[in-house]
């Protein structure tokens, strides 16, 4: 250990720095933090009232929220960190991990920021990662960045490095960091050397851990995956490419990886970067799916049993984290929104939502989402309607709102389409269209509101004729479950905009409809 540690005075953490390696740089990652802190307090004093925060969904307090990271169960609780942008000087913008905890995964609480930019290696910012509970520790893996100038050119450096707490409240970085000082040679492959190696996601099997990095093979651009294995979280060695791209055909570089077994199956999720568009399929930049098959341990590699499968085929749903339920259920919460996207929110100094947590299942080979078991705890006022005919358009008087859930299924057997205009006006809505003929699902926001356009559609044949959907509109997002798919979206509709209108070209019965008044998450 450096002869610089010193003990967790001022942070009151009982934890010996010998047992667990912390970084001895203790009071300076203290006063980042606060320095930190006080910048999203800043932006806290400017926010106005908005029209667009959720009721129900997980939204930034104050400031930029990004994509969810090492959300994990601890001492009772579910702990989920994210990133969020401070501005540490005049002139530049870093993130550091902010930390959100809760009972039911609903009822969010803010606890102290996680992890801040300190060390030399971290210097420019902490980026994504994942955690895990073990030996009485939390150990959160995260990636650090940094720059420096080397003859005139940026030289960029993304690496793995650990993160340790006994309370879950407050953390001290290893000495050991980074834990990988860069990718392996491997053969003649060669990988990213600076910015395509990060975003580690670390697990337990038999008496090792193991752990997965995103990044890309130079040589053709292809993303890939590595897995490295250790005896102790600290010292880690290179076991094999678990997964690589070919030929440009899975995008340029994977990012984000999570690993998960679900039954017999093993589950690797990626986030490919730069897919070219396939007709109707990939026309997001960034995207999230996964591989459904079996890990070898011994030689590292990743057998699929079936092809890539998108975990959303709407226009927001990226980087998400799973993570286990004290039941064993497997949970996934992605970031409701893309890298680049335009977040209108913004002018009223926050951005950015979470997905509301989904169950993972794989049901006759293939993986599909369901809205946790827990989102019912939120209904509060029910309106129920059954055996209703449509043919042409039809509105119900008392089923309108921009919060909701609407539970439905509907007997498409002499209907050729059916549409359901959410967040609707005269001027505004956002449409779910099911073609029978083409058996395809459609999302339009050509009419969402402030400056957004396009379609997203998934082939999706029914069983017996019956189309069933769970809808979660919530102010500026839509969340979409129909038979075992799921589509998402950021919208931005004016308050006025509240209708629900059903529309059907030939007859089609709305076997039973449950709309849904949600309780507020927030006080």
């Amino acid at each position: 250990m450096k002869s610089f540690c010193k003990p967790l005075l001022a942070l009151a953490i009982t934890i010996s720095l010998q047992n667990i390696g912390l970084c001895a740089d203790i009071e300076a990652h203290k006063n980042v933090l606060k320095n930190a802190q006080n910048s999203i307090d800043a932006v806290k004093k400017e926010m106005t009232a908005s029209k667009w925060y959720p009721q129900y969904h997980i939204a930034p307090f104050a400031g930029a929220m990004n994509h969810p990271n090492a959300i994990v169960y601890f001492n009772n609780a579910y702990h989920l960190f994210y990133e969020q942008d401070v501005k540490l000087s005049k002139d530049k913008t870093i993130p550091v991990w902010a930390h959100l905890t809760s009972s039911d995964m609903l009822h969010w609480k803010k606890q102290p920021l996680a992890i801040a930019p300190n060390e030399e290696y971290d210097k420019d910012g902490v980026y994504a990662g994942s955690a895990i509970f073990d030996n009485k520790l939390l150990s959160i893996f995260y990636t650090g960045y940094s720059e420096k100038k080397v003859n005139d050119k940026l030289q960029k450096s993304e690496t793995p490095c650990l993160a340790t707490s006994k309370d879950g409240l407050y953390f001290g970085k290893s000495a050991n960091n980074p834990l990988i000082k860069q990718p392996p040679k491997y053969l003649d492959m060669e990988f990213f050397a600076d910015e395509f190696f990060r975003d580690p996601y670390i697990w337990k099997h038999g008496d090792k851990y193991y752990a997965l990095m995103g990044t890309q093979y130079e040589k053709t651009k292809d993303g890939a995956v590595l897995l490295f294995k250790s005896s102790d979280m600290r010292n880690w060695d290179f076991v094999d490419i678990t997964a690589i791209g070919s030929k440009g055909e899975m995008g340029t570089n994977w990012d984000c990886p999570n690993f998960l077994r679900i039954g017999e199956d093993d589950v690797l999720i990626i986030n490919p970067t730069g897919i070219k568009p396939q007709g109707n399929m990939f026309l997001n930049k960034y995207i999230s799916g996964a591989f459904v098959g079996k890990l070898d341990y011994n030689t590292g590699k990743f057998k699929q049993k079936g092809p890539f499968t998108l975990l959303d085929y709407g226009f927001d749903f990226y980087a998400p984290q799973t993570f286990k339920t004290p039941d064993g259920r497997n949970v996934i919460i992605g970031w409701l929104g893309m890298p680049d996207s335009v977040l209108h929110e913004a002018a009223e100094n926050w951005s950015g939502l979470m997905t509301l947590p989904r169950e993972l299942k794989i049901i006759n080979g293939k993986l599909v989402s369901v809205p946790v078991e827990e989102l019912k705890k939120l209904r509060e006022e029910q309106i129920s309607h059954t055996e209703v005919k449509i043919n042409g358009q039809k509105d119900f008087f008392n089923i309108k709102g921009d919060s909701y859930e609407i539970e439905a299924t509907v007997d498409l057997t002499n209907s050729q389409s059916f549409s359901i205009k959410l967040r609707e006006s005269k001027i505004q809505d956002t449409t779910l269209t099911y073609d029978k003929a083409a058996q395809t699902l459609k999302l339009n926001r050509d009419r969402s509101g402030h400056a957004l356009k396009g379609q997203r559609e998934v082939k999706l044949p029914l069983e017996n004729n019956l189309l069933k959907l769970r809808i979660f509109v919530d102010k500026s997002s839509v969340e979409i479950f129909a038979n075992n798919i799921a589509m998402t979206a950021r919208i931005y509709p004016d308050k006025a905009s509240s209708g629900i209108k059903f529309v059907s070209n030939g007859e089609a019965i709305i076997k039973n409809l449950n709309f849904y008044r949600l309780k507020s998450v927030y006080n």
